[in-house]
């Protein structure tokens, strides 16, 4: 198993990706702490990993509350015995844009987004030192490796990728890696529903990427197993797009679907 011994902390683990996250990594060996607000469903979570045979434990993390880190940080040691992943999930895609930007919303997307990652990597990385190191992963998005219309959001999602390079840079010394994920147009995530729910559930963003599709939150958990796992011991500061290849082929990808378009169009007028 690759993270036999490993110990992690998952954020925002009581659905989508980071749930997703969290079972990979315990059916893969590691001890898991699984980050959250949600208590009744984050125990339901740690239960069902349990009864299959892994081992999880379902801790309160407000991620903006440094004493929540504190607690989470404790309960690695004493529970588990140490700590060797981060993964900063949690995150919030609350609706703040140009022209007119609420500087509350502005300021808690923020909170959430960027100074939370922040203040786990600052609290785990000793703990991680200690325990032979180890890897941060973070959770960005492709809202942060181009514009889009969101601008808090957007904004907060370059940030995180600004300061998982800096990690990297930082303590490298220290025996730990640091990489961020960018995903793409995800299925069955709070983000995305929200986003199908506003344009009236006609679909994704997938349909523009490469492989015309959205992609499912096991893909994207297999990626960051890779990040987490001493088989990219030598990647760090890396950015990965988990997209079907919306960013590196998104022009193609449109083109594709406008082709396929208009096949379809041809053809029913040739039908009449």
């Amino acid at each position: 198993m690759r993270l036999e011994n490993k110990v992690a902390i998952v954020t925002g683990a009581t659905s989508g990706i980071g749930e997703a996250i969290a079972r990979c990594f315990a059916t893969e060996g590691a001890k898991v702490l699984l980050g959250g607000r949600k208590v009744e469903i984050g125990e339901n979570i740690a239960k069902e990993i349990n009864d299959q045979g892994g081992q999880a434990k379902f801790i309160h993390l407000e991620v903006t509350d440094q004493s929540d880190w504190d607690v989470a940080v404790k309960a690695a040691k004493t529970e588990f015995g140490g700590l060797n992943i981060l993964v900063n999930n949690a995150g919030t895609n609350a609706a703040n844009a140009f022209p007119k930007i609420d500087i509350d919303k502005w300021n808690q997307i923020m909170s959430i987004n960027v100074t939370g990652p922040m203040m786990g990597i600052q609290t785990c990385a000793p703990l991680m030192k200690e325990s032979g190191g180890g890897a941060f992963v973070n959770i960005s998005s492709l809202g942060g490796m181009y514009g889009t219309p969101s601008t808090a959001y957007s904004t907060s999602k370059w940030a995180m990728r600004g300061l998982s390079e800096n990690a990297a840079f930082t303590y490298a010394d220290w025996g730990i890696r640091s990489n961020t994920i960018e995903p793409g147009f995800i299925e069955n995530t709070n983000m995305t529903k929200a986003i199908l729910a506003k344009t009236g559930n006609k679909g994704g963003l997938g349909n523009m990427s490469l492989l015309g599709r959205d992609g499912q939150p096991a893909e994207l958990a297999s990626v960051a197993l890779f990040l987490a796992s001493d088989d990219s011991s030598y990647v760090k500061g890396l950015d990965v797009p988990v997209d079907g290849g919306l960013y590196s082929g998104g022009v193609y990808g449109a083109a594709k679907g406008q082709i396929k378009a208009a096949i379809a169009a041809k053809a029913q007028q040739d039908k009449k």
